[in-house]
């Protein structure tokens, strides 16, 4: 019975090291890849601008998928749970042109996001080398969304620029598959992100209106898909 008892002590002492060794692992990622974006209102706006246009112009691009990337740590508190905090970053924009002979003239709407968050991330499969995890994420983003018009023609040139902010929660869910290299991981994540869109507002002063309804504000909303690649080094530290 005793030595029962001894054995029981020493294999609970080691699943105790053992879970404070896990307990310890943090690792510290980065990913890139490319994100789409909803941005209804923006497109909207570009068009009702091109509107106004004395001549024709044709939309270039308005909002195609572009670069998405984020950094931040994890810390594994067991085998298959771990949480983590971070921050992505995400642009793309619009551009709506006409030229001839005499001139040009150009609209441009240029998006950018940075977003800071916490994430949790389980794993139901977990081995030595492969590793499959779904990850959910809540984020603050800020939005910045640079708005330039600019006429040349004759040898002249005119034109101007806004800039509006704007606030929005984001919550997103994603899957990755990793392969593990000793303290190194490298693998594939795809998800959805979901923004709750933020009124876009000028420094110091009023919120972008609907040009065609002043009493209805405009907003960004990076709502779309996301998918990329990641990498993670582990820094283990053991207690004695």
């Amino acid at each position: 019975m005793r030595n029962r008892l001894i054995i029981l002590t020493i294999l609970l002492s080691a699943a105790t090291a053992s879970h404070r060794v896990q307990a310890q692992d943090l690792g510290i990622y980065a990913s890139i890849g490319v994100a789409t974006m909803r941005m209804d209102d923006m497109k909207y706006l570009l068009e009702s601008i091109i509107e106004t246009y004395p001549v024709e112009a044709r939309v270039i691009s308005s909002f195609p998928p572009y670069t998405a990337s984020s950094f931040g740590f994890l810390k594994r508190l067991y085998p298959h749970l771990k949480l983590g905090a971070g921050y992505g970053f995400t642009t793309s924009g619009a551009k709506a042109n006409y030229s001839d002979y005499s001139g040009s003239l150009t609209t441009e709407i240029t998006a950018v996001s940075h977003r800071v968050g916490g994430l949790v991330s389980y794993s139901p499969i977990s081995g030595d080398k492969i590793e499959f995890s779904l990850l959910g994420r809540l984020d603050l983003n800020v939005s910045r969304i640079d708005i330039s018009t600019l006429l040349i023609a004759s040898g002249f040139s005119n034109g101007g620029e806004s800039t509006y902010t704007a606030f929005s929660p984001q919550a997103s869910g994603y899957a990755e598959i990793m392969y593990n290299f000793g303290s190194f991981s490298f693998g594939l994540e795809g998800g959805y992100l979901l923004d709750l869109p933020g009124k876009l507002k000028e420094s110091g002063g009023s919120y972008l209106s609907d040009p065609n309804d002043p009493r209805s504000d405009l907003t960004s909303d990076w709502t779309g898909w996301r998918a990329g690649i990641k990498g993670i080094l582990w820094l283990k530290f053991k207690e004695n």
